[in-house]
């Protein structure tokens, strides 16, 4: 008894998944992406030669399970799913919103902040810390 065979190709965002011994239609991959879907081409499958939306069409087109994908997640977002923390936001009356939770903050000029466990960003711009809140303008209302 063989073991079946399940080739894997990602682009980053998508993983499409291809089991040969099901393919039996693969005139229609081809005909529909053939910068993707190649049965000539070694490998058959080329992910990053079309956009994402594109390569999902052809695979859920696909009449067999011999195609199929599932979204990458990406390292953060496995970070997140792994600590499964509880967060906690709060709003002050006339003031910031508080996060407390490991936060990434991009602010206008595009740098990026990171804090571990809490950060407060102000509602109203009115902070000498945009976009962080550090109460200079509270009193000044």
């Amino acid at each position: 008894m063989s073991s079946r065979i399940v080739k894997r190709y990602s682009n980053g965002e998508i993983t499409v998944i291809w089991q040969p011994d099901l393919c039996c239609h693969s005139t229609i991959c081809y005909t529909e992406l053939p910068e993707v879907f190649d049965p000539s081409s070694r490998p058959w499958i080329k992910p990053m030669n079309a956009p994402t939306d594109k390569i999902i069409k052809v695979v859920k087109a696909c009449p067999t399970d011999a195609l199929t994908f599932e979204y990458d997640i990406k390292e953060d977002e496995k970070q997140v799913e792994a600590k499964n923390e509880k967060i906690e936001v709060k709003l002050f009356p006339n003031g910031p919103i508080k996060i407390k939770a490991p936060v990434k903050v991009e602010d206008e000029n595009g740098n990026i902040h990171e804090f571990e466990n809490s950060v407060a960003i102000c509602r109203c711009s009115k902070s000498g810390n945009m976009p962080f809140c550090d109460g200079s303008h509270m009193n000044n209302e």
